[in-house]
């Protein structure tokens, strides 16, 4: 009571017993102050995907600092809890679904329609979603607006670099991020008058294993293209990588936008433009909604939307002179793909301007 501050106690006692403690280098025994207060003083992250996935993907890990830092902050424990494979998400639930092992929950990397997330959310345990989840009425969300930065990074090569047919690679589409970034990609195209063409939506899952293979199977398809937005940084390199092989060059032959920006996207050559998402200050977010929650039952805002920007680097060809490197023959046949001709036989926009 003395060291908890209690007012039953006298300020001379308090003082003796502070200076016994600190003479005896006591510490107080965290189970029993959690037996008292009915706390464990820890939270949970849950991310739903084994943890060879959550180690390689430098935004999850931005995201763990930023939750961290905040709960380390408010002498909290953090549980990081992964599942066994990625076909095993509820593994990554099970040991706070049988038991109260923390205050709180911050589940990150779910899928729509995980059923797991449902049952936690109605169980009463105080839970913050990272991500939009407007199937989950009520829920407490702290998320990027992917939808917003996804139609900026469109609508930048569209008006800037006057391209018509984008591929978008998106991430698996069973994740509502995937799904938000490629509905802001449609509503760009759609704003200028082009439809979208679902073979030019190839689907990846946020490696770059993915992101080469989609550009493989579009030559393969012998699909034409003009340039490559892909939902996050890692498929835009292997794209990057998949589009050297077959003789084209990143700017020169074939503007390419990623997301995320990861420390690697400045580096690598060329500097890669991107979609800034930092998701460490949505990690500290979503961590101050969770203690809002355990402390008043109700956070101070419900759903949370942090913004993105357009990082505009080389990639897609801004501040550079576009020097292809693909065989003269290729380009050619390149550009009779991708643009059609007129009666005079010059190439023109899908908006019929000739250029």
């Amino acid at each position: 009571m003395a060291l908890s501050d209690s007012p039953r106690v006298s300020a001379a006692t308090k003082d003796a017993v502070k200076r016994a403690a600190s003479r005896l280098a006591y510490v107080p025994h965290s189970a029993g102050r959690a037996l008292r207060s009915r706390r464990v003083n820890a939270i949970a992250v849950v991310l739903p995907h084994s943890s060879q996935h959550v180690f390689s993907h430098p935004t999850l890990t931005a995201l763990l600092d930023g939750i961290v830092s905040v709960a380390a902050d408010n002498d909290l424990s953090t549980i990081l809890s992964t599942s066994r494979t990625e076909d095993d998400e509820a593994s990554a639930y099970k040991r706070f679904m049988q038991g109260r092992e923390a205050d709180g929950i911050i589940v990150a990397a779910a899928a729509v329609a995980d059923a797991n997330v449902m049952d936690l959310a109605r169980s009463g345990y105080p839970i913050v979603i990272v991500g939009r989840a407007p199937h989950l009425a009520g829920a407490a969300t702290v998320g990027l607006d992917d939808c917003r930065g996804a139609e900026t990074a469109t609508r930048h090569l569209l008006d800037v670099h006057g391209v018509r047919r984008i591929v978008h690679i998106s991430g698996p589409l069973r994740h509502q991020s995937a799904l938000d970034k490629l509905t802001g990609y449609r509503n760009a195209l759609m704003a200028s008058a082009i439809a979208p063409d679902p073979a030019l939506e190839p689907e990846g899952d946020y490696s770059d294993a993915s992101g080469a293979y989609a550009v493989k199977t579009l030559v393969q398809r012998q699909t034409s293209f003009q340039a490559i937005f892909a939902a996050n940084d890692q498929m835009a390199l292997g794209a990057r990588d998949a589009l050297r092989e077959v003789g084209l060059a990143v700017p020169g032959d074939m503007p390419l936008v990623g997301y995320d920006d990861i420390p690697l996207a400045r580096y690598v050559e060329p500097p890669l433009t991107t979609v800034r998402g930092d998701l460490a200050p949505v990690g500290a977010l979503a961590a101050s909604r969770l203690l809002e929650l355990i402390e008043d039952g109700h956070p101070d805002e419900l759903v949370t939307s942090v913004p993105t920007e357009l990082v505009v680097r080389s990639s897609c060809g801004c501040g550079t002179t576009p020097v292809p490197t693909a065989p003269a023959h290729n380009r050619a046949r390149r550009n009779r793909e991708t643009q059609p001709t007129n009666k005079e036989g010059k190439q023109q926009t899908e908006g019929g301007n000739s250029r």
